[in-house]
């Protein structure tokens, strides 16, 4: 027997109702009280290194170092959230959160992680031959400071971006999935749902921006289901948030990128297009590398040993 990523929380079968409310109040909890007490620590930072105002919102605000980095952190923090919510709400091993080997598989992270950089950069070096991308006043912040807020960037945006993954493409997608019995129903209505979720996690935002978030999680939550794990979905959001960053850090633009609530269409349309065209070549790899894409079960329930191993042999047929 075997089953899909969507499926692992449903396999291990401690996804009853009061076990679902009590994962998400737990996360919740978490997640709220650990975001709080990053921007208590990056004040008391800033206080130390004598920011006047600690508090203020010109203190951390995200185009400072310590106001970006507690950004980051505080998104960063859904990940133990929902480590802690599968470990004591599900009594579950927590590395079924990221793939069908139970853990994260480094080796195909750093593979997708190299194939996203190269087609987001295409991308969004296309998206600045646009008429009018290049049109507004930049403020190339002093070198010290841009220093620090590339290094934060390059830190940082990787937890936050795998946080994300780790909460809607993870937990939110097994819970769902969990609680249809038909694998492939419950696995559209997951991928559904999350996308508009982490859409409307960003906020005030025009239907072209709305769009271009809801692709992204579709997209994500299709190369959750090819790639039986998260690396492919981190991947891309890593290269695509590491890139934008990076660009706004050094156009001095990262408030306006961060609190963006509108996008033009043809921006959009380069977003969507290098979003597919990351998710036909994943596939074409996973297909090449047949990365096992199951979590195997044997006849006595345990794991199957075959699948602890990211790759599969051609007659097994993992991807499929």
């Amino acid at each position: 027997m075997s089953e899909r990523y969507p499926r692992l929380l449903a396999t291990i079968g401690r996804t009853s109702g009061w076990r679902i409310l009590l994962g998400l109040f737990l996360a919740a909890v978490v997640l709220v009280s650990s975001g709080v007490a990053v921007v208590f620590l990056a004040s008391a930072g800033a206080a130390l290194v004598g920011v006047h105002d600690p508090f203020s919102r010109r203190a951390l605000g995200v185009d400072q170092p310590l106001g970006l980095l507690a950004n980051n952190l505080a998104i960063a923090m859904i990940t133990p959230s929902v480590v802690l919510a599968v470990l004591v709400a599900h009594r579950a091993r927590p590395g079924w959160l990221a793939s069908v080997a139970g853990r994260l598989r480094w080796s195909l992270l750093v593979r997708f992680c190299a194939i996203a950089l190269v087609v987001v950069g295409i991308a969004f070096l296309a998206s600045m031959l646009v008429p009018g991308q290049n049109a507004g006043v930049v403020h190339i912040p002093g070198a010290g400071r841009l220093t620090a807020l590339l290094v934060v960037i390059a830190l940082s945006t990787p937890l936050q971006a795998a946080g994300e993954e780790f909460g809607f493409r993870g937990y939110l997608t097994q819970l769902i999935a969990a609680r249809t019995a038909r694998p492939v129903l419950g696995a559209v209505a997951a991928g559904a749902v999350t996308a508009t979720l982490f859409a409307l996690a960003h906020g005030t935002q025009d239907p072209w921006l709305f769009s271009d978030r809801l692709a992204f999680g579709l997209v994500a939550s299709w190369l959750v289901w090819r790639t039986g794990g998260l690396e492919a979905s981190i991947a891309l959001h890593i290269a695509t948030n590491v890139i934008s960053l990076g660009y706004s850090a050094v156009t001095g633009s990262l408030d306006d990128t961060l609190h963006a609530a509108t996008l033009d269409w043809s921006s959009a349309v380069i977003d969507i297009t290098s979003i597919l065209l990351f998710a036909v070549v994943v596939d074409r790899c996973a297909r090449r590398w047949h990365i096992v894409v199951r979590r195997e079960v044997g006849p006595s329930g345990a794991d199957d040993p075959t699948g602890s191993s990211d790759f599969g042999s051609v007659s097994r047929g993992r991807l499929s």
